[in-house]
């Protein structure tokens, strides 16, 4: 359940200002929701907490006990990886509703989830070598460049704004030596515009309904954009 002294020292000061959550299991009481309250009730000694009864399933204590586990400020990378993919692939659960749950914005969670999916930076994250903040930056990276960039972040310790000024810095020095003056290159354009788009994808499929009328405006211009684009074929030049 991670640290609670400083929750200790919360409940010391202004007491238990939230109950904590049972349900009526055999012939006690079990905890859903509230475990570091409750260990840090225990530390100062007490021997009674305020505590709402729910008549929850099975199934329904054990999402009120991931739902609140994925709140906590203290959560690993693991831990977060797994709650976020319980919901997500066992649960079904839209990335909004996830976010809802969780009290956090549905960018953040579906930045969340591609990280934890992503084959480069899944495992230096989830062993705690790389930032999850500086991982996040990556994943506009272009896939090829990606496990360097990992490698570099890691050997130097890069935080989220470190890497964001060495990408800023490399894109200024390839400007200045690109022949197309005022054009940023892109080695593969195929490549970027595939992950760009599916950045747009994940955005999407989080909930359109707060889109603002101009970039409504924008996305239906890129659509009718792409809705010209002729299929590829394998004989046909230039």
């Amino acid at each position: 359940m991670g640290d609670v002294s400083e929750l200790v020292e919360s409940l010391r000061a202004h007491g238990l200002l939230q109950p904590v959550v049972v349900r009526r299991h055999d012939t006690g009481y079990e905890l859903i929701a509230g475990h570091r309250r409750y260990e840090a009730a225990k530390v100062l000694g007490w021997t009674e907490i305020a505590a709402v009864i729910r008549d929850e399933t099975d199934d329904q204590a054990y999402i009120l006990t991931l739902v609140e586990n994925l709140q906590r400020q203290d959560l690993t990378p693991l831990e977060e990886a797994e709650g976020l993919g319980a919901l997500v692939r066992e649960r079904k659960w839209s990335i909004r509703k996830v976010a809802d749950a969780i009290k956090r914005d549905h960018l953040y969670v579906s930045r969340r989830l591609r990280v934890f999916e992503d084959p480069v930076l899944r495992q230096p994250v989830l062993e705690q070598r790389l930032p999850v903040s500086t991982a996040e930056v990556l994943l506009r990276v272009e896939a090829e460049q990606r496990a360097q960039l990992v490698d570099e972040a890691i050997a130097h310790c890069w935080g989220q704004m470190d890497l964001r000024r060495t990408l800023q810095e490399r894109s200024r020095n390839m400007e200045q030596t690109s022949p197309r003056r005022g054009v940023t290159p892109h080695p593969n354009r195929s490549t970027y515009l595939v992950n760009l788009l599916t950045e747009v994808q994940t955005v999407l499929e989080a909930g359109v309904e707060d889109l603002s009328p101009k970039a409504r405006r924008v996305l239906q211009t890129t659509y009718r954009q792409l809705a010209r684009l002729e299929p590829a074929t394998s004989g046909r030049h230039a």
